[in-house]
């Protein structure tokens, strides 16, 4: 895996952030990526709050699916 520079974790997080307005973008020091969101609402308790993923690409694809499963 290529190591990611600041310059490309800032990319990819304005990026996912465009496409996940509503949704908490987080990288940690360890290098995973984190998705949340909230708070939810009581309607939306049973939906899931958080995603992680190895890769911007994955979380994308995981933020996705909540999406779809949400829908």
């Amino acid at each position: 895996m290529k190591t990611m520079t600041p310059d490309d974790v800032q990319q990819a997080k304005e990026k996912l952030r465009a496409e996940f307005p509503k949704w908490n973008i987080i990288r940690t020091d360890t290098g995973k990526w984190w998705g949340t969101r909230g708070p939810l609402t009581r309607e939306d308790l049973s939906g899931v709050a958080d995603v992680s993923a190895d890769t911007p690409d994955e979380l994308a694809e995981a933020i996705r699916k909540v999406i779809r499963d949400d829908g």
